[in-house]
């Protein structure tokens, strides 16, 4: 059987019915929602956007449903497209990532509350204790099936996929990498063209620059080593550090200049027809050896994205119904934790002796993956992920920069 640590294939599903993950208690707490809801969205205040959230929900799910077809390899093995959902939900993870820090790294400059390590504190606290969980159980789980310890070394110190590709074990760690990354150069070079850069629009020239150093770098990669698409473009973290650019340029445009509706509703609908173009190169091109593909593909898909963001970060839940809203906040809380736990998940189930071979079976292996990953990341958020988050406000004090999202 191959290797269930392999990124480009996930085994059939090997689920009992008798298995299945149910989950009334969670079901009826979701119905009594509405009602609850209103004091809820007071506790968050106007530091959750509905329309973030709306995307960081819509982000996870794609990247869930390009997973959960995985279940369905015994009946076709054209998964593009469902592959082509979880590529694209990553990215807008990256972007809307992008935005979330450049906002409170400009309010937090403009406020003249900046302080790097505190920002360094907040960051680290926010991501690495999920992130080394993870990476405990799946050390765990590949002793189980192998009977050998998985070399890790490099994956303490989010260097496994620096400038080559990732190990084939805990698969999903790619983009943390290239997150964490972003997290430690970020804040350093704003601070840095903060003292060189006193022009206005100035900024804005060190980030294009940015951009342009990291492309640079990509197309010399590509030209000089000839990498496949996935493994040796878009999964290594000093080719895709631009990605996050992108985000903090919308951020920008959110906070430096008051922006109209209608300039956001013109680059919400610029940003739909690039997003449109990725989509045609991604399904007609042969991005293992295709030149635009593994360059400026991955321009063109974060700048799409972030296109769309402003538009996004002014939609509030006037009219949403409130089952829907709910929901969407849910999601939207939960989705560093289910990004983290479904992939260890699915390696969990594949542990049971049992092989799908019929469409409803795996239908049903589908379904019981989406519920236990949708649990098990509800659970790691309240018991695990919350607790430390609370302790961290604490410890650092909340954010108080005016930036566009000052709670992540």
């Amino acid at each position: 059987m191959p290797s269930i640590y392999n990124a480009r294939f996930i085994p059939a599903v090997q689920v009992r019915a008798q298995h299945a993950i149910h989950v009334p208690a969670i079901l009826q707490r979701f119905a009594r929602l509405p009602e609850r809801l209103p004091w809820r969205l007071r506790l968050m205040g106007e530091a959750r956007r509905f329309g973030l959230d709306a995307w960081r929900a819509l982000a996870i799910l794609l990247v869930l449903a390009g997973h959960a077809s995985f279940f369905f390899l015994p009946l076709t093995k054209d998964l593009d497209a469902w592959y082509g959902l979880a590529f694209l939900g990553v990215e807008l993870f990256f972007v809307l990532s992008g935005f979330l820090i450049g906002g409170i790294l400009i309010g937090e400059f403009r406020s003249g509350s900046f302080r790097l390590r505190r920002f360094w504190a907040r960051r680290w606290l926010r991501t690495l204790p999920n992130y080394f969980l993870f990476l405990a159980l799946n050390i765990v789980l590949y002793r189980i099936t192998y009977g050998v310890w998985p070399q890790f070394g490099l994956f303490l110190v989010f260097l496994q996929n620096f400038a080559w590709p990732h190990p084939p074990w805990f698969s999903e760690a790619w983009s943390l990498s290239v997150e964490e990354l972003f997290y430690l150069i970020a804040p350093v070079v704003v601070l840095m063209v903060g003292r060189v850069s006193k022009r206005r629009g100035g900024t804005v020239a060190w980030l294009l620059l940015a951009i342009a150093v990291v492309t640079a770098i990509r197309v010399g990669y590509v030209l000089r080593y000839d990498p496949l698409w996935d493994s040796g473009v878009r999964k290594i973290a000093l080719l895709r550090l631009d990605t996050f650019i992108y985000g903090v340029l919308a951020a920008w445009l959110c906070t430096a200049h008051a922006i109209s509706p209608r300039a956001r509703r013109w680059l919400a609908l610029a940003g739909a027809c690039g997003t449109a173009a990725v989509a045609l190169v991604f399904f007609l091109s042969a991005r293992d050896h295709d030149f635009f593909a593994r360059t400026f593909l991955f321009n063109l898909i974060p700048a799409s994205l972030a296109a769309m963001l402003p538009l996004a970060a002014e939609w509030r839940a006037e009219g949403v119904p409130q089952l829907v809203q709910a929901a969407t906040h849910r999601i939207a809380l939960w989705s560093y934790s289910l990004y983290l736990c479904q992939l260890a998940v699915m390696r969990g189930m594949s542990l049971l002796p049992w092989q799908a071979s019929t469409p409803l079976q795996c239908l049903l292996g589908a379904a019981v993956f989406v519920a236990a990953s949708i649990a098990c990341a509800a659970f790691v958020y309240h018991f695990f992920e919350l607790p430390i988050l609370r302790w961290r406000d604490r410890v650092t004090g909340r954010s108080r920069a005016a930036g566009v999202a000052p709670a992540a």
